[in-house]
């Protein structure tokens, strides 16, 4: 069976997605996403078809690009209609935010099937539109909705084969602000890692906008293309909470600080990471409570922990078979 699928935004949004369409074979899917620079990176060597709609999401728009949105909204679902009657496919799978309302629409006038995929630990507005019309509700954490299956996140095949004993070396500390970066990781935590006396070298991912002198302690790098044999690689991990980056490093077994991105729509990767925390395989920073010497300190009192025993207690299997449940689900 063909199937599109909606996932735009960031790499949480699309590595899911991915997982999933892996698994229905390159031939029976077509993605459909917006014109961001950090999508089509992402999408370029995925072998998969992929058309890019010229739209982004509502929020931190000004008052005129407000006004046009629901024009050049109109335009997109216009587009996405042809789409889906050139391509024919017989349902399509929403991975939430502003591309799933376009998916949505689109659907509903062309009677497709509709699934939902959820990353987080709670429903995203558009999730929770698209849930009255959609088949079936899939989940990486227990939401308690009707429909509701909850699946685990969908995580890259590569991530199946590892864990964090397959490299008893590790080579560093991995620090992850996320696919597009994090400001506050770039010039704070930054800061905080350089001052510190850690035996591994820091590997830290800063996204592309973001050009940083590299230091003897630290390798700064844009993005991270191998990352299931990195993580593999790494003693710990410090690393926003966003769904995918939670699952993965659950499957590996990587102990790790979690520091949630603090606008977060409704406080989302506070849930998420003390969600994974709960078991003692990491920890959790609030970034609102930021200063320099407690976060060195936390840091420097983390690197002593038995991470061996941390690594079990935040290793969870429940992700590995995520995709193939869903693909079965839906066919």
């Amino acid at each position: 069976m063909k199937i599109a699928i909606f996932a735009a935004g960031t790499g949480g949004h699309i590595y899911p997605a991915l997982s999933i369409a892996e698994k229905f074979g390159k031939e029976n899917v077509i993605f459909i996403a917006s014109n961001r620079a950090v999508e089509r990176k992402i999408y370029k060597n995925s072998g998969f078809q992929v058309s890019h709609l010229n739209i982004s999401g509502f929020r931190g728009k000004n008052l005129f690009e407000k006004f046009m949105w629901p024009i050049n909204l109109s335009i997109c679902i216009l587009a996405t209609i042809f789409l889906l009657i050139k391509h024919r496919p017989q349902s399509v799978l929403l991975m939430g935010n502003y591309i799933s309302i376009i998916g949505l629409i689109s659907s509903i006038f062309l009677f497709k099937d509709i699934y939902i995929h959820e990353q987080n630990s709670i429903l995203g507005s558009a999730n929770k539109l698209s849930l009255v019309f959609a088949k079936k509700l899939f989940t990486t954490f227990p939401l308690d909705e009707k429909k509701e299956h909850n699946f685990g996140q969908p995580i890259r095949s590569a991530f199946n084969t590892l864990s964090y004993d397959t490299y008893p070396i590790k080579e560093h500390i991995l620090v992850l602000g996320g696919s597009q970066g994090a400001l506050f990781f770039n010039d704070q935590l930054s800061e905080v890692l350089n001052n510190l006396d850690l035996n591994e070298k820091i590997l830290f991912q800063t996204g592309e906008f973001n050009k940083i002198k590299q230091t003897e302690k630290i390798e700064y790098v844009d993005f991270i293309e191998n990352m299931p044999e990195i993580m593999a690689k790494s003693k710990f991990i410090i690393c926003r909470a966003g769904a995918s980056t939670v699952a993965e490093v659950q499957s590996i077994g990587l102990p790790a600080i979690f520091i949630p991105l603090p606008n977060s729509i409704d406080d989302h990767q506070m849930k998420n990471a003390k969600l994974a925390c709960t078991d003692g395989g990491g920890i959790v920073l609030d970034e609102k409570n930021f200063t320099m010497e407690d976060f060195s300190q936390k840091i420097s009192e983390f690197s002593l922990e038995n991470f061996q025993q941390m690594s079990k207690k935040m290793g969870k299997s429940i992700h590995l078979e995520s995709a193939e449940k869903i693909v079965n689900e839906i066919k």
